[in-house]
């Protein structure tokens, strides 16, 4: 099975227990998203960012809530070895969090909408997210060879 077929199909299993009852609780959601197998985990929350943050960038990543996953997901690009996007999420992840928020208290806020910065498209913050979005699509780390590398390796 060529990578973006295995991904899919892992994608596709990732999601199977989330309805819109799981998608509007923030803990459910998260807790369904955490207690996945690692491996699944590590899909839902790669495939999500790439998704999110090829059709809008960052701030539709963190508009849409997706970002509430933000810290989930540095740990997935470290397990598949995606150093290059984890660093810029990471980047990403402390301007948006400037206040430094801790994780728990930051998931909240990103679910509610209640980053302003976000939630109100402040300039200089979306002037950084672009900038970030352009690294993200120039470089553009090959997430597909990677995530299916580790798949294989845990399959």
């Amino acid at each position: 099975m060529n990578k973006e077929k295995l991904i899919e199909k892992k994608f596709n299993e990732s999601v199977q227990g989330i309805d819109e009852k799981i998608l509007s609780n923030q803990e459910d959601w998260y807790t369904y998203v955490h207690n996945l197998p690692i491996h699944l985990r590590v899909v839902y929350t790669i495939v999500v960012l790439h998704q999110q943050v090829f059709n809008g960038g960052f701030h539709q990543y963190f508009l849409n809530g997706y970002g509430l996953f933000g810290y989930l997901t540095l740990d997935s690009l470290k397990i598949i070895n995606a150093n290059f996007t984890m660093n810029l999420l990471n980047t990403v992840l402390k301007e948006v969090n400037i206040e430094g928020f801790n994780v728990e208290e930051f998931r909240h806020k990103v679910f509610n909408k209640e980053i302003g910065k976000i939630a109100n498209f402040d300039d200089k913050l979306s002037d950084f997210l672009e900038k970030c979005d352009d690294t993200y699509y120039e470089v553009e780390e090959d997430l597909t060879n990677l995530l299916g590398q580790y798949l294989e390796s845990v399959s």
